[in-house]
């Protein structure tokens, strides 16, 4: 199986283990992948945090007070650095989101959409207490509710994303942040 991820998600997956070496990590764990969203600045993602009036240098330095853990992990560590399984069901949730939303391919906004519906990371903690509910983030990026997957009109079949096997998709981003980011190449096989 194939999973397409735009040149932004890439280079926020490239991010995100940075993210995890800065803040004393040696896993990357969805906050991780948040703090690259927002370190990226010009992505879907960022742009319907804007919209929904995020300062969101203060959301980054809020991540980063809450999972700080120890000093930095050495660069040459940086090939250790693998992907938590909660990064894992979050991505899987992110292709869940794409597919909703009928991209052909999986964005930062994807992942966010992810995160503002399911607990278990600071990032979504935070969202929720701003009262930034999927419905305002899907809105605020543009698309409109009622053609997002969720909100089919009464009487309509929905037909249902099946998520991508989690190892599968595993192995895909891990040989990804084992390459690193190349343009031109937005394909995880």
């Amino acid at each position: 199986m194939e999973f397409r991820f735009s040149d932004d998600f890439l280079k926020v997956l490239e991010f995100s283990r940075n993210e995890a070496l800065r803040t004393g990590w040696r896993n990357i764990c969805p906050d991780h992948i948040m703090l690259a969203i927002l370190r990226h600045k010009c992505n879907d993602a960022c742009r319907s945090l804007l919209a929904c009036g995020v300062d969101t240098a203060l959301f980054k330095e809020c991540i980063d007070e809450a999972t700080f853990v120890s000093e930095e992990v050495p660069w040459e560590e940086r090939e250790t650095i693998h992907l938590r399984d909660s990064s894992i069901s979050m991505l899987q949730h992110a292709s869940l989101e794409a597919a909703r939303c009928h991209a052909d391919q999986i964005t930062p906004l994807h992942f966010l959409l992810a995160v503002s519906r399911t607990a278990g990371c600071f990032c979504h903690d935070w969202l929720d207490s701003r009262g930034l509910s999927l419905r305002k983030l899907v809105e605020a990026s543009g698309l409109p509710w009622a053609a997002y997957g969720l909100a089919a009109a009464a009487g309509e079949s929905q037909k249902s994303a099946a998520a991508p096997d989690p190892q599968t998709l595993a192995a895909a981003i891990e040989k990804r942040l084992r390459e690193g980011y190349s343009t031109g190449n937005p394909h995880l096989s």
